[in-house]
């Protein structure tokens, strides 16, 4: 997923809980929302979606196509083959494409990059620089000789050291340090109300361990990664509030219901003066004064219905709001014995030649040559590149492949499907790894003069293209070509099986191939929301009229 994928789904969810807390934030217990948030962090910084039939937007897209997507209409099985013939195309040079583009280099990033990291060294500064000018004035408090504090940290010993200290520049408790804590307490308190002492030190201590300090660096991260999204802001602001009431709930349920008030009154008493904080600190009263104390009043005993309630919530705003569309794709690990070693009578060379095993062993066991040659239909009447593959591009798919038997797409994430119902259904495939520098030979030798320019395939091949490789039953291959300019593909066919093939770089077919066949391709680019329908149609007459002209093997379905 992009970044701004990430934000996009996690706005959604974040409104939700937003919605949410707004109508339970007094009637659930707070655990509930730091949970809600906790998922939301997830979503935000971690570039991974569950998909699930009951998304919304597995809802929304369903809904999309009951109004927007076109009937597919289905490939004939029929035969429309040349038999016994080698088809030896001409050079077409007056409708090629452009050259492929160079590799980028490092240095050439785009402005939107630059924006995103300009605005997340902002962000970023806005928060550490607070923070480190405070800290200096936190190490200015001394330590407190208070016999009630001594005897009571005693006695709630932590794992971790805690230093609690006293400091004349604050007007209320605190709490900052993630590994070394210290709780930092005014010098104008009250030193003599020893239950006032208890409250504070206790919800101090629940800061340390539950590690609220890290949780607000996490907060701010996300914030810092995201912030363009004014909802990730307002997320910020309410889970640090959560944060502050978590703990307020936890100190009510220790003490029993009868120190409500009392609570509520020293929350009061303590309320922090317009002065900055640094937002990487647990302070006693940081966040709404006023909502802190509502709920602490209507703090009440957690019953069995209530976390019920609370559980089946959580669940159910997950589920809905904080998963990705359910692709219609099963996860397959076997493809068609992808293991099994291909025999020396029907191992295909690419397009022509035939392997050389003493070069490149790794990636061969025979020879035989194919009688379909493939053919550029990447043209262009103005030389730039194809409105075709510009759609492609702006898809959420990086290639499209269809034969009489499969239909194949690489997604953005580098993964393969393929379908053998037209399309109604997608499975995974995994696929194996090729080595670059032996793939990169064997193309010289086995494939001279492709569909595109070998100088800059074999140039991204030496510059960390990987390659993957798929193998089939009826020994069919491909190889696809990956790095971060796009994907190819390069087609390892037997006899007799005609294609299209549309990548990020060109338009292919093999010349026996129908205006049926062809049109059923145009469908499953429309289908997957590639094409619209116009232009599909548009596009599909000009490619046909263009075949009909200087393909005499191409073959007219009435």
């Amino acid at each position: 997923m992009s970044l701004l994928q990430m934000s996009i789904s996690a706005s959604v969810y974040i409104l939700a809980v937003i919605f949410l807390r707004s109508l339970l934030i007094h009637k659930l217990p707070k655990m509930t929302f730091t949970f809600l948030w906790g998922v939301a962090l997830i979503q935000l910084l971690v570039p991974v979606s569950i998909q699930s039939q009951f998304s919304i937007f597995t809802a929304a897209e369903h809904l999309s196509r009951i109004f927007t997507a076109p009937k597919l209409i289905s490939t004939p099985e029929i035969s429309t083959f040349i038999n016994g013939t080698t088809v030896i195309m001409p050079p077409i040079t007056e409708h090629l494409t452009a050259p492929i583009v160079p590799l980028k280099t490092a240095s050439q990033i785009s402005p939107i990059v630059w924006v995103s990291l300009v605005g997340f060294t902002l962000c970023a500064l806005f928060f550490i620089i607070p923070h480190l000018r405070y800290r200096k004035i936190y190490k200015m408090a001394v330590p407190i000789r208070n016999d009630f504090i001594r005897k009571w940290q005693h006695s709630n010993l932590l794992w971790r050291d805690v230093q609690i200290r006293q400091l004349d520049h604050i007007s209320t408790p605190l709490t900052y340090g993630i590994f070394q804590p210290v709780v930092l307490l005014p010098k104008n308190l009250d030193y003599d109300d020893e239950k006032q002492l208890a409250l504070i030190l206790t919800h101090e201590f629940t800061h340390i361990k539950r590690f609220d300090t890290l949780k607000k660096w996490i907060l701010a991260a996300s914030v810092c990664v995201h912030w363009f999204n004014p909802l990730v802001w307002v997320m910020y602001i309410l889970a640090n509030r959560d944060i502050e009431l978590f703990c307020d709930e936890t100190v009510v349920r220790k003490f029993g219901e009868n120190t409500r008030p009392t609570y509520a009154r020293a929350l009061v008493r303590l309320e922090e003066k317009k002065i900055g904080l640094s937002p990487m600190i647990s302070s006693f009263s940081k966040n709404s004064t006023e909502e802190r104390i509502i709920s602490i009043m209507k703090t009440k005993k957690i019953t069995i219905a209530t976390m019920l309630l609370a559980i089946g919530l959580v669940a159910g705003v997950v589920i809905i709001f904080a998963t990705s569309a359910l692709d219609k794709t099963e996860a397959v690990t076997d493809v068609d014995n992808p293991t099994a070693e291909p025999s020396a009578e029907v191992m295909p060379a690419l397009y022509q030649g035939a392997i050389t095993t003493e070069i490149v062993p790794a990636l061969s066991k025979g020879s035989t040559t194919t009688n379909l040659m493939p053919h550029d239909l990447t043209f262009n009447k103005k030389y730039d590149v194809p409105k075709l593959i510009d759609s492609l591009m702006a898809s959420k798919y990086r290639a499209f492949y269809m034969d009489n038997e499969i239909n194949l797409r690489v997604m953005m994430d580098n993964t393969i499907q393929i379908s053998k119902d037209n399309g109604a259904v997608w499975k995974k495939y995994d696929t194996d790894e090729v080595d670059a520098k032996d793939f990169a030979k064997w193309l010289l030798i086995n494939d001279p003069i492709p569909g595109y320019s070998m100088k800059e395939v074999q140039s991204r091949l030496a510059n960390g293209a990987e390659v993957k490789h798929l193998l089939f039953e009826n020994v069919k291959e491909m190889y696809f070509i990956i790095d971060r300019n796009g994907v190819q593909i390069e087609l390892v066919q037997p006899e007799k099986i005609s294609s299209v093939l549309i990548d990020g770089q060109r338009m292919m077919i093999t010349s026996a191939i129908s205006a049926q066949m062809l049109k059923s391709f145009y469908d499953l680019l429309v289908s997957n929301n590639i094409l619209s329908e116009t232009h599909a149609e548009q596009d599909y007459s000009e490619r046909l009229k263009y075949l009909e002209k200087n393909l005499p093997n191409f073959i007219v379905t009435k």
